[in-house]
């Protein structure tokens, strides 16, 4: 795998968002990596608002766009101090996800970390997360709780596809301390023969990966709908993260984000790492 050098995580200040810089701050210590704070500031939105607010009590405080960048800037600094990372502020006018993308996009970004709400929808992401997971072509990593503590356990849904096996080479390589499990679902009632090969094969990629990986890397041949199978095994692990692989294409479609990566952000209310 590529050396991990540049790591982006976008920021509004929300509680999610705040989940996201420390877990990203988690990975940037673990790879010596250069931390890269990023706020979308969307004008458009901003005078939206505007008829809200007071305006004698805007006219007293500095514009919206200078508050936030002192917060941007405040945050680079403290983490930089508590961590001894290389951390960078970085302010961008936008739509935030355009903005978002944009950055990613020019800046050779290995992984973009961002928030999202614990709930069991696409939209319960909100709608700037829904959006950047579908399109980046970088590794992103959705955000649900707190991380009190690096991962300890991942699973990766596996079906022996290209795409699939990066998705799994990516999450070891992003996160080599972890115990990671690899998860093939047939579907219902495989016959013995198809479901003793695809064992076979899912274990011959595993014991390939553990040179990568810290701990031994766990196969095993799931016989129910994909889906289903991969959110219940993930359930019954009780693991930090799932990884799943999806065609990263501009647009932002749901169908382009694909069905496997589709339901498990959905219906998991664990971190979800999607590579493309």
């Amino acid at each position: 795998m590529t050396p991990i050098h540049n790591i982006v995580v976008a920021t509004d200040f929300s509680p999610g968002a705040a989940a996201a810089v420390d877990r990203a701050v988690q990975v940037a210590l673990t790879h010596g990596a250069v931390l890269r704070l990023l706020h979308g500031f969307d004008v458009s939105a901003w005078h939206s608002l505007q008829g809200v607010f007071d305006p004698r009590r805007l006219a007293r405080e500095p514009p919206p766009d200078v508050q936030i960048k002192r917060r941007l800037n405040e945050l680079s600094a403290s983490l930089a101090t508590q961590t001894g990372l290389q951390v960078e502020a970085h302010f961008s006018v936008g739509e935030a996800d355009v903005a978002i993308r944009a950055y990613v996009a020019a800046h050779d970004t290995a992984l973009l970390v961002i928030g999202a709400r614990a709930e069991l929808s696409i939209l319960g992401l909100g709608s700037t997360a829904s959006r950047l997971v579908r399109a980046p072509n970088c590794p992103v990593l959705m955000v649900r709780f707190d991380p009190a503590r690096p991962y300890s356990t991942m699973l990766a849904a596996v079906d022996l596809s290209a795409l699939a096996k990066r998705a799994a080479t990516v999450a070891i390589g992003l996160f080599p301390a972890a115990q990671h499990h690899l998860a093939l679902a047939l579907g219902p009632g495989p016959q013995q023969s198809v479901h003793a090969q695809a064992l076979h094969d899912l274990d011959q990629f595993a014991r390939g990966l553990s040179g990568k990986a810290q701990n031994p890397v766990v196969a095993e041949v799931l016989d129910d709908v994909p889906a289903r199978a991969i959110l219940e095994r993930a359930a019954a692990l009780a693991v930090d993260c799932v990884v799943v692989g999806h065609h990263g294409r501009d647009g932002g479609t749901e169908a382009q984000l694909g069905s496997m990566a589709q339901q498990v952000l959905q219906h998991t209310l664990r971190d979800v790492l999607l590579v493309p």
